[in-house]
């Protein structure tokens, strides 16, 4: 077996472990197939696809500084930047600011007419649980790393805060996706909770398009989409209006279909 093939099947099997104790029940309702099906396809074609978007970015941001485009100018470059400078302990926090300021907006953009349908994909469980996470179109991941990736560079943060980012937000996402109702309490204003963006994902009226942010819920509140009440959480997920198609094929096909 090709040796990240089986790092994979490793993988699915301790999240499997720790979310069947966290959830108290193994995955279960509709949409399970799909939702398997993206855990092969994202890692192997979504991500290779997102990496791409990662090159042009930095490419034009080498140009525009004047800088060899290797990875060593480019890393030296970065370390050397206004925020590579400071103490990691200080651009850790801030690197995870900034990309979900930017997520946040990016994130809103998604929800507008014209990218929804490619965001619609990661809506359309009506299942809301970890396995269904990493349920995303290839359009919509990339051009949100893509941009996610301009603010970054700009401050010139260190290689190694982005290298211990993206592994916890990968994570992360996975706790928020959770069916648990946890709202982390007296730090449910401080960091997104699993109730918090189970709200995002309703399709009940009075949670559509709120909480955008990904880790940081004052950002909502500072742009007015914040919503986290205290005596209910929501019950029911997907996506209003025209239905997205069950299955891999058919949901990467869905955002260039004309609209029924």
């Amino acid at each position: 077996m090709e040796p990240r093939l089986g790092g994979l099947f490793v993988l699915l099997a301790l999240l499997s472990l720790a979310f069947r104790a966290l959830e108290r029940r193994w995955p279960q309702g509709e949409g399970r197939g799909t939702d398997l099906a993206y855990w092969f396809f994202t890692p192997f074609i979504t991500k290779a696809v997102t990496r791409g978007a990662v090159v042009p970015v930095v490419l034009l941001w080498a140009l525009a500084r004047g800088i060899p485009f290797t990875p060593e100018a480019v890393q030296a470059a970065l370390a050397s930047g206004w925020m590579g400078q400071k103490p990691l302990w200080l651009q850790l926090p801030a690197a995870l600011f900034v990309a979900d300021l930017s997520g946040y907006w990016i994130h809103r953009l998604f929800h507008r007419k014209a990218l929804w349908r490619f965001h619609a994909v990661h809506h359309s469980s009506r299942t809301l649980d970890w396995l269904a996470s990493v349920r995303m179109h290839p359009v919509n991941d990339f051009v949100t790393r893509a941009l996610q990736l301009v603010p970054i560079l700009a401050l010139g943060f260190n290689p190694a805060v982005l290298e211990g980012l993206v592994p916890f937000l990968g994570f992360y996402g996975l706790l928020l996706h959770a069916d648990v109702t946890w709202d982390f309490g007296p730090l449910r204003g401080v960091f997104v909770s699993p109730v918090f963006h189970r709200w995002h994902h309703t399709s009940q009226a009075e949670g559509l398009d709120r909480n955008f942010a990904g880790v940081f819920p004052i950002i909502d509140r500072l742009f007015g989409t914040y919503y986290l009440p205290e005596d209910r959480v929501p019950e029911r997920f997907g996506v209003l209006g025209e239905p997205v198609p069950d299955g891999l094929w058919g949901q990467l096909k869905y955002p260039f279909r004309r609209p029924a």
